[in-house]
């Protein structure tokens, strides 16, 4: 299983520094797509039971295990008035003994609404999938440019989740 890991980081790695058909390649459909996709013209739109006034969120939503990857489904959620750039680089998705890498690359998110990325994490079973540990946020607002990280937080820092279809 080591060696499993070890052979999709690399493979993630190598799809990242790829020119950018490589890239669009692998990179599953966001939600965003399958809306339109669907004829839905807006983006979901920030659930009240979360307190996201004034913040952008990283949220892991669920996993959905697959037959020969485990895809963990993150969102943006962008409280603010502005349309933001964010991701998480670099973070350790750990359990049952195992980690794998992996990287949400920005997603651009209206203010107001949630964007979702599906992160791959190949040759992985969910339930080896049991947190995610470390990383780096990025953040930034699309018109100027300017960091938004002083607003910007992993939901609870290390956020604990279970495989659900």
């Amino acid at each position: 299983m080591k060696h499993v890991c070890l052979i999709s980081v690399f493979a993630l790695v190598l799809s990242a520094c790829g020119n950018s058909s490589d890239v669009d390649a692998v990179e599953s459909p966001t939600a965003e797509t399958r809306m339109e996709a669907a004829g839905i013209d807006q983006a979901p739109s920030i659930p009240s039971s979360m307190d996201a006034d004034g913040k952008v969120l990283i949220t892991v939503e669920r996993l959905v295990p697959e037959s020969a990857a485990c895809l963990v489904m993150m969102s943006v959620v962008n409280g603010t008035d502005e349309t933001v750039n964010a991701g998480l680089f670099a973070f350790n998705v750990t359990g049952n003994g195992e980690t794998a890498g992996a990287n949400m690359f920005p997603q651009t998110t209206e203010a107001g609404a949630v964007k979702t990325a599906q992160i791959v994490l190949p040759g992985s079973d969910c339930d080896n999938a049991k947190q995610i540990e470390g990383g780096q946020l990025n953040c930034s607002l699309v018109d100027s440019g300017e960091s938004c990280m002083d607003v910007t937080e992993l939901r609870d820092g290390i956020v604990d989740f279970t495989a659900n279809d």
